[in-house]
């Protein structure tokens, strides 16, 4: 009886697909028998309190425990910290000092692709009285609210952003315009160009932005809450016997 064998030729060409097989499985799975993909790490972005942290590092020569909730009696003592005030958008206003006492600075700090950055931190004049609402940084375009002078006093509008400049008009609190050009820094103070209406009668010029305010960051400033007041439920009469 004749045996039959399959040519060289064939036989190598069955090799061949079983090699290229075992290349496609072993690409497509790893090699290993896992078909499940690792997980990218995520990248460490600095929040807002670590901006703030950075800051101080920098510019301040005393500790920082982050927020003032945080701070621990007896251990966290001269140390700084902050509390969140406000939001806005994609800025945080944060109140910036030492550890159980008030506060001494304003932290503004903006979120950007990167992660946070500090914009700004203006401290508190002790010597001036408070004004109310969060100072967001203006732009042109913006309407303004006047406020924080008090009863009898009023901003004074003028011709030239500085305190030598003609005064042109006094406005009181509440007086509401829209920032036209600026700023310009003068004598400490930033000057804007405002424009706006005051009893039918129109006004333009420079005044100080210390006393001028976004409408929402003053909002609860100009118009508190009602309290709330509560009645006594009406006794109830013991039943005679």
């Amino acid at each position: 009886m004749a045996v039959r064998f399959r040519s060289s030729r064939t036989s190598a060409a069955a090799l061949s697909v079983v090699l290229f097989t075992a290349i496609v499985a072993s690409a497509c799975f790893g090699g290993s028998g896992s078909s499940t993909p690792k997980a990218t790490p995520t990248p460490n972005v600095p929040g807002p309190i670590d901006a703030i942290a950075a800051w101080v590092q920098q510019n301040r020569n005393v500790g920082f425990v982050g927020l003032c909730s945080n701070a621990k009696q007896g251990v966290d003592l001269g140390k700084l910290c902050v509390s969140l005030v406000g939001t806005r958008g994609t800025r945080q206003a944060y109140n910036l000092g030492p550890t159980f006492s008030d506060p001494t600075a304003l932290a503004l700090v903006e979120q950007g692709t990167a992660g946070w950055t500090v914009l700004s931190v203006t401290n508190n004049d002790p010597s001036q009285p408070s004004v109310p609402g969060i100072a967001w940084p203006l732009q042109v375009g913006d309407q303004v609210v006047v406020i924080g002078l008090g009863p009898g006093d009023c901003l004074r509008v003028r011709d030239q952003p500085t305190q030598k400049g003609k005064q042109l008009n006094c406005v009181p609190d509440g007086t509401k315009a829209i920032i036209q050009e600026g700023p310009t820094t003068a004598e400490t103070f930033t000057w804007w160009k405002i424009a706006g209406d005051l009893s039918g009668t129109g006004f333009n010029g420079w005044a100080a932005g210390t006393w001028l305010r976004l409408p929402d960051a003053i909002a609860q400033a100009l118009n508190p809450p009602t309290p709330v007041t509560t009645t006594a439920p009406a006794a109830t009469p013991t039943p005679k016997r």
